[in-house]
């Protein structure tokens, strides 16, 4: 097989869990519906496989991994089989198969690490039942910890990482945690929301932010519970309270706004907006917190008096 069927197969893998996430609304999805694969050429590939968590099709013939699989134990009480973490920068600690470098799992992870190749990630939250996450690269691979590093993108080039470590020590680290935690509240709250907005369901992510619930500045956690998936537009409007979310997802504008008058733009993106209800996940351990909706609700209301 060519390299250039290669580079089609982990294309066309992307872009079809791109669109299953598109459809659905969501990144959660069964294990009925993740094995229903993609095609390429008209025959059918798997994205995954229930015998082992790092999986390469046998169409691919570039030695690397095409995703990894996170489970949960299948049964109250059992532990999972390996200890897989999610870390508080926004990173995924992979424990690899204990084998080690006998293992040609490992091996093709470490591949995948080594050509710097985006892998599709599934994270178990049920039994058979899954977060799919694309693009992750993995970081870091050690045989010696046995474990691989994930991050929710691209790990950044040794001229950017060298121009951050010219700061001191404990100022660098703080700089990549923060990106590398912004990074993936983003990446995961698009997801959640099925790549689209909120508010407008526009499918551009370019033009799409994860805004906070409860700023970070206030104490807001990195979870997707606190973010919601808007517009730039609307992000700001939010985050200045010309607009309020109460909490059951209903938008209410400000006096301010709606006194306003200005254009196509401004009447349909955001005065057509007053009064109707946003979209949420549609997984529902996804759906915004509503104490965290009635916290930022309570600051808005504030602000109009």
């Amino acid at each position: 097989m060519s390299s250039d069927l290669n580079t089609q197969i982990r294309a066309a893998a992307g872009l079809a869990i791109q669109q299953m996430i598109r459809h659905k609304g969501g990144n959660v999805f069964s294990w009925e519906e993740i094995q229903r694969g993609f095609e390429v050429d008209g025959k059918k590939i798997f994205f995954a496989t229930k015998a082992a968590g790092i999986f390469k099709p046998k169409e691919l013939t570039d030695d690397a991994a095409l995703s990894i699989k996170q489970v949960t134990p299948s049964r109250t009480g059992r532990s999972a089989p390996y200890d897989d973490k999610e870390l508080e920068d926004g990173a995924v600690s992979y424990s690899l198969q204990r084998e080690g470098e006998k293992s040609p799992f490992n091996r093709q992870l470490q591949e995948a690490y080594r050509r710097n190749m985006p892998l599709i990630y599934l994270r178990g939250i049920a039994d058979s039942l899954y977060e799919v996450f694309y693009p992750v690269f993995v970081e870091e691979f050690s045989f010696q910890t046995n474990v691989a590093r994930v991050v929710f993108d691209q790990p950044a080039s040794e001229a950017t990482l060298s121009r951050v470590d010219e700061v001191p020590v404990e100022y660098s680290y703080g700089i990549k945690k923060n990106r590398r935690h912004q990074r993936a509240f983003r990446k995961r709250v698009f997801m959640a929301y099925g790549l689209r907005c909120a508010l407008t369901n526009l499918p551009l992510v370019e033009l799409l932010e994860a805004a906070h619930i409860i700023a970070d500045s206030k104490g807001g956690e990195a979870s997707v519970r606190n973010g919601i998936a808007m517009s730039t537009f609307h992000h700001t409007a939010y985050e200045s309270n010309l607009m309020g979310i109460d909490p059951d997802g209903k938008v209410i504008l400000s006096e301010q706004v709606r006194a306003t008058r200005d254009g196509p733009m401004f009447s349909h993106g955001l005065l057509e907006m007053d009064g109707r209800t946003m979209r949420f996940p549609n997984y529902p351990g996804h759906r915004p917190n509503r104490d965290f909706l009635a916290q930022k609700f309570e600051e808005f209301i504030k602000e109009q008096k």
